[in-house]
């Protein structure tokens, strides 16, 4: 089991073959940035799909060779990403990043019908993986950025999106904790009542690989000692891996205070598709943006 970033890094730079990473609108500063530490790394091989003129005068800034990348000329942005998610199709990369363009402009490309990448009735979401130095290990939240309001169906389809994440993880048999504000079922409060559904498909075999319990607490879920004093038994309680969270407002105030009160090092991983996706945020720190393309990468 990985306990931190460093950890991932380590391994994914060992890696003899190198992840082709095909970046859509690949004319900004900090993605390029990104690229070009990553690179230096070992971590994963660049296609940059954009404008080749600034594309080429950012890299020089860095002080690269922009002759040594692989530039492919697109100023347009739609074109850039269509581009970029045909050569995921088609094995000429392994994985699409986002650029300088609109993230709507970059999943409708994803979801482009022509290109294969994602199944009929599939659910993408965001997963928060974090460290959790107070614990020794690294904890999962979904979903942090895509999915506003998911109804039952697409919670078990957030579950079974993040799992093999925490397999890959060195986690064999993930612990999911669906996140409530009571650890009762209320009628009056409907997260707890697909909380109850979801527990119950478990037990029965509906979903696999992970054991589930829920709803609980934040404290409940994560903190052993939390769990014993409001007595709160079973193998998930004060102990969960994942944590699926009701809606996309919980999830995201919850990624934001890993990051700004905690100062936790974070990453993000896009899953659903039949291959991962980078998709970051602006505003998200250099590391941050590694351990995403990391997290992609394993």
């Amino acid at each position: 089991m990985y306990a931190n970033f460093g950890e991932i890094l380590e391994v994914v730079k060992g890696r003899q073959e190198k992840r082709r990473i095909v970046i859509a609108a690949a004319q900004d500063h900090e993605v390029l940035e990104c690229a070009v530490q990553a690179r230096k790394q070992g971590i994963a091989s660049f296609i940059l799909v954009g404008d080749q003129q600034k594309i080429e005068e950012i890299l020089k800034g860095f002080g690269e060779d922009a002759a040594s990348w692989e530039i492919i000329n697109e100023p347009d942005e739609h074109k850039a990403a269509q581009k970029s998610m045909s050569m995921v199709a088609s094995g000429e990369a392994d994985i699409p990043m986002k650029g300088l363009l609109h993230t709507a402009t970059f999943m409708r490309a994803v979801f482009n019908k022509e290109y294969g990448l994602v199944a009929d009735k599939s659910v993408v979401s965001c997963i928060t993986v974090s460290e959790f130095p107070a614990q020794g290990r690294m904890i999962m939240v979904t979903d942090s950025a895509i999915n506003v309001s998911p109804d039952y169906d697409a919670k078990v389809k957030l579950i079974n999106n993040a799992v093999p994440l925490a397999v890959k993880l060195g986690i064999a048999q993930p612990k999911v904790a669906v996140i409530g504000a009571v650890e009762t079922v209320n009628p009056a409060m409907q997260e707890t009542i697909e909380a109850s559904m979801i527990c119950k498909a478990a037990e029965r075999g509906q979903i696999k690989g992970c054991l589930i319990d829920g709803p609980l607490a934040l404290d409940n879920a994560i903190s052993p000692q939390a769990a014993e004093v409001k007595g709160i038994s079973g193998p998930v309680a004060g102990q969960a891996d994942i944590l699926l969270m009701p809606n996309l407002l919980a999830g995201n105030v919850l990624d934001k205070a890993l990051r700004y009160f905690g100062e936790l090092k974070t990453g993000s991983y896009i899953a659903g598709a039949k291959v991962p996706l980078v998709v970051t945020s602006r505003s998200d720190s250099a590391a941050n943006k590694i351990h995403a393309i990391a997290l992609s990468v394993l």
